[in-house]
């Protein structure tokens, strides 16, 4: 019997090379999974930015139609307050109070985490809204919220009976209702 045929053949693929990855292949799939992790994170970021954005539009709604509620059933007087990065509703025990009087609401100082603006460059500075007893707020326009130009909801406008929410225009220039 001849040793030689019964000789162990080694594991070996195409012409003498052993399986397995070199560095090269492994450095090379590491950095294809580390861009797409960043490209997905970078995109996430900007999907959580939007998601703010759309839930500080809801929460200063809601926030407004609240204190018109009040007006409404307590019979009393209210106002809102805008600034850059917050906004303020006080009360009033009667209809002779001034504006610049009257009585912060506990809970009624909300700061905000995107400005609020009346355009597209100017913040709002101290500007004040009264709503009346009944409910209704002497008209403002359009609060626009800085940063906010991909959110898909990102504006409202205060009416004198109503608060839609709504998208900016591409000029700035008004928010289309949602």
């Amino acid at each position: 019997m001849n040793t030689s045929t019964y000789r162990l053949k080694t594991n070996r693929i195409g012409g003498g090379r052993e399986a397995g990855f070199t560095l090269v292949e492994l450095i090379v799939v590491i950095s294809i999974i580390s861009i797409l992790l960043s490209i997905s994170v970078m995109s996430f970021n900007s999907w959580i930015v939007n998601k703010r954005i759309e839930a500080q539009v809801k929460q200063i709604a809601a926030d407004i139609n609240e204190h018109r509620l009040s007006a409404l059933t307590r019979k009393q007087r209210f106002s809102v307050t805008l600034n850059a990065n917050s906004y303020v509703f006080r009360s009033y025990s009667s209809s002779e109070e001034p504006l610049s009087a009257g009585t912060v609401v506990p809970g009624g100082t909300r700061n905000v985490a995107y400005g609020l603006k009346s355009d597209a460059s100017t913040f709002y500075n101290n500007v004040r809204l009264e709503i009346d007893q009944r409910g209704m707020i002497n008209p403002l326009g359009t609060i626009f919220l800085d940063r906010s130009d991909s959110a898909s909801l990102n504006c409202l406008t205060i009416n004198t009976v109503r608060t839609n929410i709504g998208k900016i225009n591409a000029g700035w220039s008004n928010c289309d209702d949602r």
